[in-house]
């Protein structure tokens, strides 16, 4: 049989095992992986990888691809998807990384004439840098 190969990742055990039955009526042998984690239609605890041999994975891509487009995308759309994740991260840290120094330096030391004392600037600082970054994530500039 040779090696697997992942045709399509699902988190539903019934879609997973509709398509695995569609694929072997036209002839093909098909694997589930992880498909007995999770018997229940919550969702399994890992995704469930309906596998092919690899000289069979262009067959088993096309049959899906035919029954079903909208599930693997355009390339296009994906690209788009990764630019935005992309923009978003970078949104953050810029905004995130100096709001976090400049309100680490703001934030007064705590007073050590009584004894040793929890320093929560730095806790300050993570706290003003993740909603300072959210924020920036969240709202782009309208161009």
């Amino acid at each position: 049989m040779g090696y697997l190969k992942t045709v399509i990742t699902y988190n539903q055990p019934s879609e997973a095992e509709v398509d695995k039955a569609f694929l072997e009526s036209h002839g093909l042998t098909v694997c589930l992986m992880n498909a007995n984690t999770s018997r229940n239609e919550l969702g399994a605890p890992f995704y469930i990888q309906l596998q092919v041999a690899d000289s069979e994975y262009q067959k088993a891509v096309q049959i899906l691809r035919e029954a079903n487009p909208q599930r693997f995308g355009s390339e296009e759309r994906v690209a788009e998807i990764n630019r935005t994740i992309l923009r978003a991260v970078g949104r953050f840290l810029c905004a995130a990384i100096p709001v976090g120094v400049i309100v680490y330096f703001v934030v007064p030391k705590p007073d050590q004439q009584y004894g040793p004392s929890f320093d929560w600037r730095f806790i300050a600082a993570l706290a003003a840098s993740i909603l300072a970054g959210n924020f920036a994530a969240r709202h782009k500039k309208k161009s």
